[in-house]
């Protein structure tokens, strides 16, 4: 239960950071894909390590596209 609660949070995070005023429209449809990905982890009830390790994977190339370029 913890781990789907982490998740939530996660999204919640990404959510307000893509509705902040500063962060651009590339930006934004980076973040959205982020929390995308996080909510196809979450929906997901048969969990591989493997499935997770590329949802983070993908979260963390997202966002380093986003604010890193």
């Amino acid at each position: 239960m913890r781990k789907f609660k982490d998740v939530i949070v996660a999204i919640a995070r990404l959510r307000a950071l893509a509705t902040r005023d500063d962060v651009d429209s590339d930006q934004k449809k980076h973040v959205e894909g982020a929390i995308k990905a996080l909510q196809r982890l979450r929906r997901n009830p048969h969990l591989s390590q493997d499935d997770v390790l590329a949802c983070v994977r993908e979260v963390a190339e997202r966002l380093l596209d986003a604010f890193f370029k």
